[in-house]
């Protein structure tokens, strides 16, 4: 695996965003044209470093705050990267009842909206269907869907 990734300092830094990912859709298809490797034990030992590195970054995201505020600057050159310091602000509106008023409305909305779809998906099929809340009865339906694979891969 040494030999698939790169050490700490050896991604190029000149290199910007764009021409990281291509480096990597390379080395990707490099990995499935040779056929030296398993293609699906690249892909589960990839996903070991890609949960390490998010949780060294989540480590490290504080302290090197810290440092990029000594700077005195909110974006600066730094290795070859821009480094800009962020500011979010989080906004309390539970103080207004027109608000209030409206999250409480889309929050029963979201609900019966996933009531709904668990009903249609329930009856999907049927020949008629009696709606339990209003006793009408309705015309059978089929619901269109699309299944799509993915890989999922629990370290």
């Amino acid at each position: 695996m040494s030999n698939l990734t790169r050490q700490l300092g050896e991604i190029e830094r000149h290199l910007h965003k764009e021409e990281i990912v291509s480096l990597a859709v390379q080395h990707g298809q490099m990995i499935i044209d040779n056929g030296d490797r398993e293609v699906l034990s690249v892909y589960v030992e990839l996903k070991r470093y890609e949960t390490y590195l998010k949780g060294l970054i989540t480590h490290l995201k504080e302290a090197a705050l810290e440092k990029a505020l000594q700077n005195g600057k909110d974006k600066f050159n730094y290795e070859e990267a821009t480094v800009r310091i962020t500011h979010r602000v989080k906004w309390n509106y539970s103080t207004d009842g027109k608000w209030l008023g409206i999250h409480q409305l889309l929050q029963e909305l979201t609900s019966e909206k996933k009531e709904r779809e668990e009903f249609l998906k329930e009856n999907n099929g049927e020949l008629t269907i009696v709606d339990p809340d209003t006793g009408e009865v309705l015309d059978g339906f089929n619901l269109s869907k699309e299944i799509t694979q993915g890989i999922a891969v629990q370290l």
